[in-house]
């Protein structure tokens, strides 16, 4: 053991120089993915946000983000296991389904619609909540045999516990992930609400996926099951960078000092760049002047006042005095 510690050590102090390089790289671009998709989303010019310091910064903070993200989500893979063995042994195999894959597709059916049951509990969740119910009610009736044995019964009230496990970890991982990658959760009837919906049904059918796998593959060795995961890690983690580029991109803007955040300056100081008043952010004291930046790079400096945070006004500033808005 200790050997083969020395050697991989070996191994890695041999290779510092390449993976500090591969390391340089991959926080580079992604830090370029992100800083253009905050550019496109906010009306500004990729080219303005071109440096070196922006791109390392954003891509190393996008890079641990994504990692406790992926994180959190393995946890979860840890915990889907017992609940699709609660269903496929419990009762499928105890109720002696025939045929393995018949048993599959009817796990795979009932927590896809439990994901779709989801997207009903997304905007009236009363509604998705009895649908959930209903699904775990159907299977009782359809797959158990004597439905109405008191012991049938017990085990389905344990089926719907450990349903509505799943469903708290999917629902709890999408908040997380509200907070996490600075969006608000939409109810109407947008298109981001429902893109927001599909996520949780995504988190649901995915940890179901995850548990079917687990029980594939923990009759086979360790390993394949540690790749099991990294492949749907990797999964989860193009799906952040696709889907939610804008809100992360966002939020390490704001940690880095980009922009994306409220800053008051003094009102003197800012007359002689002609900024829109409606652009302005109306302050008790008279004497100071807030405005929403969404970029300061070197002194150009974006600001907008829309819903949407597109940059409606540029200005330049090299040595303008920040004040606190209090």
């Amino acid at each position: 053991m200790l050997d083969k510690i020395k050697k991989h050590s070996t191994l890695g102090l041999k290779n510092i120089e390449k993976i500090i390089t591969l390391i340089i790289f991959m926080c580079t671009f992604s830090g370029a993915w992100f800083l253009f998709s905050y550019a496109r989303t906010h009306g500004m010019k990729f080219i303005d946000l071109i440096q070196s310091n922006l791109l390392i910064s954003t891509g190393a903070l996008s890079f641990f983000i994504i990692l406790f993200i992926v994180g959190c989500f393995l946890i979860s893979f840890n915990l889907s296991p017992a609940i699709a063995r609660c269903l496929y042994y419990d009762i499928l195999v105890r109720e002696k389904i025939k045929g393995a894959k018949r048993r599959k597709l009817i796990y795979l059916l009932y927590f896809t619609s439990c994901g779709v049951a989801s997207l009903f509990a997304f905007y009236h969740f009363y509604f998705g909540v009895s649908l959930v119910v209903i699904v775990a009610l159907t299977l009782h009736f359809l797959a158990i045999k004597k439905p109405f044995h008191y012991k049938k019964i017990a085990i389905t009230l344990k089926l719907i516990l450990y349903t509505a496990l799943l469903l708290a970890i999917s629902i709890a991982m999408f908040g997380f992930l509200s907070i996490t990658l600075n969006f608000d959760i939409e109810t109407n009837s947008s298109f981001n609400s429902f893109i927001q919906a599909l996520s949780i049904f995504v988190i649901i059918v995915t940890l179901a996926i995850i548990g079917l796998a687990d029980i594939h593959q923990r009759n086979r060795d360790l390993k394949n099951r540690i790749w099991c995961y990294v492949f749907f890690s990797l999964l989860i983690v193009f799906y952040i960078a696709t889907a939610f580029s804008t809100g992360v991109s966002e939020k390490i803007a704001n940690m880095i000092g980009l922009g994306y955040v409220n800053q008051c300056y003094h009102e003197k100081d800012l007359v002689k760049y002609s900024i829109p008043e409606r652009l302005v952010i109306t302050q008790k004291d008279k004497s100071k002047i807030k405005l929403f930046i969404i970029a300061d790079v070197n002194g150009k400096i974006y600001i907008s006042k829309d819903k949407n945070h597109r940059a409606e006004f540029m200005f330049i500033a090299k040595e303008l005095s920040e004040v606190s808005c209090d």
